[in-house]
């Protein structure tokens, strides 16, 4: 009998198993399940500020957003692997080394022979990117005047088309002068087009081109461009997918791209604002001999060594004490929060002003957690670079000035010694956010130096200001007080 129940456990055993086998043999090994198996999308993408980048710590600009959404979709984690060209970033999709690569690519005929393509994301244009000072009407008068763009830009085969058809001479370096022709510099390759951008903004240059969406865009958009000239047909720009025989994650990718949450994300990016909102950095008009109408919260919510008036500083320089202040990038409310960090800070509505400042504080102390051990100067303005830039951007520059051989812990430059302020803003250049050193990629640098400044000189004027109305108010007899001593 024992026997016999070990036959059939055995028999029972055999078939449960051959089942499995069979039954997990039906499951197709593609690329899509692949991922779902190893519970990880990889892409490929320069962290150059257009596409994808890292603003304030979380990953952001349209392509990040949309593939961390379709990630979440999938239920899988995903991974961004910093690629500095984007040869570089085609050869690891096409050889089947990331899942998906996302480098503001432009759909071409080239490039379609080695890879796939996915939906079409947007449409931009290419737009003559000029100072709105005397900014060029048309095309022709560009004759006499220089234009830097680079060498193996698709820009470039624009220009000389458009020359042909308007019968203009162009002169390239080494050429002879021509008076009437349009003088075509070329950028060193390790030049990115959000310097060339600056660039022209600064005064540096007078002329380039870029696509429209990337001057406009929350790292590219400075208020005294003009971008009114507009050069060629639309470009479609997409993701590039691997090419061959498998379309499982083209298919599927290409499906949520259709869906409501895709097209919120994409309608949100394409009706972003081509301006910043007038008046977001005027200077506040101080009310009744206070910093602001919100000191009752920033005296509430303030945690040392950040008091009430390191609080108002930094809303000021922030937001202009605006509760309803909305960024370019998506930062929002009186201390502007990007929704993701509102979110890890407890505030669930970021324009309710109490809630914001509160979050604000928060957020200082942890990332002042990380700087607590420097000298309280030093720690304080590390805390607000990483507000501002995010922490790994703020590591990043403290790698740069160590191997130059300068302090790490030392934020602010002196005239001795470079501080860490000087190498944040060198993650603007290409040829150091792609360095080895770097691991988050583009910063828009200037910005944050600026920032961290900025809240220590409003500190230091509002303390100031503070003494001087309380010298002024203990020097005024109150008014239900009868002068002592006086004799009528």
């Amino acid at each position: 009998m024992k026997s016999f129940n070990k036959s059939w456990i055995f028999l029972l055993s055999a078939m449960i198993l051959s089942g499995v086998i069979i039954y997990a043999c039906k499951i197709p090994k593609n690329r899509l399940n692949s991922i779902l198996a190893i519970d990880t999308l990889t892409v490929a993408t320069r962290m150059d500020g257009v596409g994808c980048y890292y603003h304030r710590g979380q990953p952001a600009g349209l392509e990040c957003d949309l593939l961390q959404a379709y990630a979440e979709h999938l239920g899988v984690n995903i991974e961004f692997k910093k690629t500095s060209s984007i040869n570089k970033i085609l050869t690891l999709v096409k050889e089947g080394n990331v899942d998906i690569a996302a480098a503001d690519l432009t759909h071409t005929r080239k490039r379609e022979k080695q890879i796939t393509f996915s939906h079409t994301l947007f449409e931009t244009r290419e737009v003559l990117v000029q100072r709105k000072k005397k900014a060029l009407a048309v095309f022709k008068d560009l004759k006499g005047k220089t234009l830097i763009i680079h060498q193996d830009s698709a820009y470039l085969d624009e220009i000389e088309e458009k020359a042909l058809s308007q019968e203009i001479p162009l002169t390239y370096p080494g050429s002879a002068k021509n008076m009437t022709a349009i003088r075509i510099g070329f950028a060193d390759k390790a030049v990115s087009i959000l310097e060339l951008i600056d660039a022209v903004s600064m005064g540096e240059i007078d002329f380039t081109i870029a696509d429209e969406h990337i001057v406009n865009g929350s790292n590219g958009y400075r208020n005294n461009l003009d971008t009114s000239l507009v050069f060629g047909e639309n470009r479609k720009v997409a993701f590039a997918l691997t090419k061959d025989n498998d379309t499982s994650l083209l298919d599927d990718l290409n499906s949520w791209l259709k869906s409501a949450e895709a097209q919120t994300i994409l309608q949100k990016f394409l009706s972003q604002p081509n301006k910043l909102r007038v008046g977001y950095q005027q200077e506040y008009i101080l009310p009744n001999n206070t910093l602001s109408p919100w000191d009752k919260l920033f005296k509430r919510y303030a945690i040392e060594p950040f008091d009430w008036v390191w609080l108002a500083a930094q809303a000021s320089t922030e937001s202009n004490f605006r509760p309803n202040a909305i960024s370019h990038a998506g930062a929002q409310g009186l201390m502007q929060l990007m929704p993701e960090t509102a979110n890890e800070m407890g505030v669930k509505d970021n324009f309710n002003p109490a809630q914001n400042i509160q979050g604000g504080s928060k957020y200082n102390l942890n990332q002042y957690q990380r700087w607590m051990n420097l000298p309280k100067r030093d720690a304080m303005a590390f805390t607000f670079a990483s507000y501002n830039a995010g922490a790994g951007h703020v590591l990043d520059a403290r790698r740069l000035a160590l191997q130059d051989g300068m302090n790490p812990n030392q934020w602010f430059s002196t005239s001795n010694s470079k501080g860490v302020e000087d190498y944040i803003v060198l993650l603007q250049k290409a040829e150091f956010y792609n360095s080895p050193e770097v691991k988050y990629g583009y910063c828009r640098g200037t910005e944050t130096r600026h920032y961290v400044r900025k809240i220590f000189q409003r500190e230091a004027a509002y303390r100031s200001q503070l003494e001087s109305l309380k010298k002024n108010s203990e020097a005024i007899p109150d008014d239900n007080t009868s002068p002592r001593n006086h004799t009528i």
